[in-house]
């Protein structure tokens, strides 16, 4: 859609945020970064609670869990799908703000590499394990920091998708997942 509204070239997203940062052992930690580590582990936890206390939270994962056993309990599984969707959707829009917000630039294309790392996150954090997701991203922005900064950067997309695939050949439920009995 943003292709079609602005074109393939870059777009300038407001510079709201300031740029001022402190020096900690030689590294500088801006207002930029705190302000995204804050957002992003609120939301986290606001997830986490959610899915564990509150009666839609308890349908997700019965459906997830179990299709059919959770319509035989009357949960309305089109409905929980659904919600499922837009909450999703909705710490999307987030993610992408933060991004925006951060970088100052959005891109017609902008969430396709983003949603492969996210993913590669979640399925070496664990698939259904909110702060196993969480530990895998930070682990994925480390290496993929890291690497950006010692070694050709040509080959960073190379080093994560080699870790997806690492992690499901070696540990296909994640370092945090548990393991679930085959049907």
């Amino acid at each position: 859609m943003l292709f079609l509204w602005k074109g393939p070239s870059n777009v300038h997203y407001p510079d709201i945020l300031p740029s001022a940062g402190v020096q900690i052992f030689g590294a500088t930690l801006g207002v930029k970064e705190v302000v995204v580590l804050v957002i992003a582990v609120v939301l986290m936890v606001a997830l986490a609670l959610f899915v564990d206390r509150t009666r839609l939270g308890k349908a997700m994962r019965a459906t997830a869990q179990d299709r059919d056993a959770a319509l035989l309990m009357g949960i309305d599984i089109d409905q929980t799908i659904a919600a499922t969707f837009f909450i999703g959707a909705v710490l999307a829009g987030a993610g992408g703000t933060m991004f925006g917000l951060y970088y100052n630039t959005s891109v017609f294309d902008l969430g396709f590499s983003a949603g492969l790392f996210a993913f590669t996150a979640a399925v070496f954090g664990g698939i259904g394990n909110i702060y196993g997701a969480a530990i895998g991203g930070m682990f994925i922005g480390i290496i993929r920091s890291f690497w950006d900064g010692y070694f050709d950067s040509a080959w960073t997309d190379v080093v994560i998708f080699a870790i997806l695939i690492l992690t499901l050949v070696f540990r296909p439920t994640g370092i945090m997942g548990m393991r679930v009995p085959e049907k």
